[in-house]
């Protein structure tokens, strides 16, 4: 089968924590993987609704973190768990934050 995606993924998995809804704050816990130049994913304890938007703040390292604005467009339940993976996509494409997570993913790969 032909590979229909655009951009290389990152298989690292980083900490992070992200807001959603009522609460944008990025204060949920997560892990996000399946890192490309488009989005990621990540594992979330609630179903946001594919089109919301919502903040993800990245631990690049032990002492750096990244915020960037997404949008959520897909959705699946994890099997046998009260889980669901979301997949998201990048909605800015400039500032220094963004640039930086961009530098970081193009190292990984």
């Amino acid at each position: 089968m032909k590979e229909k995606r655009i951009s290389k993924r990152s298989a690292i998995e980083l900490a992070a924590s992200f807001g959603i809804g009522e609460d944008p704050r990025p204060e949920r816990e997560a892990k996000i993987s399946d890192i490309s130049e488009g989005g990621f994913c990540f594992i979330s304890d609630s179903r946001p609704k594919v089109g919301t938007t919502c903040q993800v703040a990245v631990d690049l390292d032990v002492r750096e973190q990244v915020v960037v604005s997404v949008e959520v467009v897909w959705v699946q339940k994890l099997k046998d768990t009260k889980k669901y993976r979301v997949g998201v996509r990048l909605i800015e494409s400039d500032g220094p934050e963004f640039e930086r997570f961009m530098e970081f993913y193009k190292k990984q790969t």
